[in-house]
């Protein structure tokens, strides 16, 4: 056990001091919340730049009321949208639209709206601009063009546009997830996003760590340091600390962002107030207690299941092509679970899922991303574990056979007849 301990401790702190752990801890949450919060940012600031837009409005319906829907001002007051009314006729439409196009390409106005005369018929309006990409601007326009064509469709009918906005008033569904105890909580998708990241933070753990395992085995393998540690303790004790080292560096790095999560969901309120204007503008999901432990439960057993098929593969390498090659099978198990967890989500109690989430290789993603969306039955999921760890126990038997033997074993990589035959040795 002591010798275990000393390469546990070398391979932890090896990694814990190094400058890339510090980074990539510190700097994960904070890529996380730039790239969750910082488009949403970014898209809802307003623009302070005035735009010319010229109209050619054929129809004659829109271009008063265009100018008056659309009353943006910035904060000195002027009019963002500076419209100007250009008149034409049908027959010299094509020629307007090559003078206009040429005064966009010039920059001496910034796009033109051509409004067809049988707008009310055809439903086809034209936008022409240098930038097309400011999708809230074009739906902005789009619904604002729409509003006046319908009000102006109603007053044709003589029918009240107040009295059809009334009642065709849409209803607001409100949801809530009823959590265990029988009490609903509100939750208006965000459960959704939380369960999506928790789960691609133990997809890219399962596969991220499991590599490093191999790499480390098999870089000491190549070096021939791994002859000199095994003069002084057995292979296995060596598989056991370096996996057992390495997976303590994993669970480090997610304590550290779950205390940061902890931290942002507790001042969640204060945050979105700063950004918002508003308190509390939609509920903030809390995550339950349970659903963190089983998080860490399956994180340590997804890990020590495939960080000990990644240090026999590390074993049988001898070289990165070799490394390649080998890891490839190993993913696909991880890969195909990640993929099959969007099932889950939508249908969570399923036969499909329940058999997925009995299935080892896939267990640790599968049955977590169940109990994140609907807990199934505590039988369930102490079933799946029992499950995983005696696949665990025969596979740390069945990996340190092939670990001892391949550990010093240099040349061509294995077959299957001679993995075998390392088996049975």
């Amino acid at each position: 056990m002591k010798k275990i301990w000393t390469i546990f401790k070398r391979e932890y702190l090896t990694r814990v001091k190094s400058k890339g752990f510090i980074l990539g801890t510190a700097l994960t949450p904070l890529f996380i919340i730039l790239v969750t919060i910082g488009p949403g940012l970014l898209m809802s600031l307003k623009t302070e730049d005035i735009k010319n837009i010229d109209i050619v409005d054929m129809s004659g319906i829109i271009y008063e009321n265009l100018a008056h829907s659309l009353s943006d001002t910035t904060e000195s007051g002027q009019r963002i949208y500076q419209f100007r009314k250009v008149e034409t006729t049908p027959e010299s439409v094509d020629s307007m639209k090559v003078a206009l196009n040429a005064s966009v390409d010039k920059d001496r106005i910034d796009a033109y709206i051509f409004i067809p005369g049988d707008i009310e018929e055809g439903n086809v309006a034209e936008y022409y601009s240098k930038n097309v990409s400011d999708f809230d601007e074009n739906r902005n326009l789009r619904n604002v063009i729409s509003r006046i064509v319908s009000d102006h469709r109603l007053e044709k009918s003589n029918i009240d546009p107040v009295l059809i906005k009334s009642l065709n008033k849409n209803i607001r569904l409100r949801t809530f997830k009823v959590t265990a105890g029988g009490e609903g909580k509100e939750d208006v998708g965000l459960s959704f996003a939380i369960t999506f990241i928790m789960v691609m933070f133990l997809y890219m753990a399962l596969i991220m760590y499991g590599a490093f395992v191999m790499r480390s085995v098999y870089e000491e393998k190549l070096s021939r340091v791994v002859e000199v540690i095994v003069s002084s303790c057995k292979p296995y004790q060596l598989m056991a600390g370096k996996i057992l080292g390495i997976g303590a560096v994993g669970l480090t790095q997610y304590v550290v962002w779950a205390a940061v999560a902890g931290l942002l969901t507790l001042y969640s309120g204060v945050i979105i107030q700063s950004f918002s204007g508003s308190a509390n503008p939609f509920p903030i999901p809390t995550i339950p207690i349970s659903v963190l432990i089983y998080f860490i439960i399956f994180f340590v057993l997804g890990y020590l299941f495939y960080a000990t098929i990644y240090a026999a593969l590390g074993a049988m390498v001898n070289s990165d092509q070799d490394a390649q090659q080998l890891q490839f099978p190993a993913i696909m198990p991880i890969i195909f679970a990640f993929m099959f967890a969007f099932y889950i989500i939508k249908n969570p109690a399923g036969t499909m899922s329940q058999v997925a989430s009995m299935i080892s290789f896939f267990t640790p993603i599968t049955m977590f991303t169940r109990i994140s969306v609907q807990a199934p039955p505590f039988s369930e999921i102490l079933l799946s574990i029992v499950i995983l760890v005696m696949s665990l126990v025969f596979l740390i038997w069945l990996a340190g056979k092939i670990f001892r033997v391949g550990i010093l074993m240099y040349g061509k990589r294995p077959t299957l007849p001679e993995l075998l035959k390392w088996i049975r040795y």
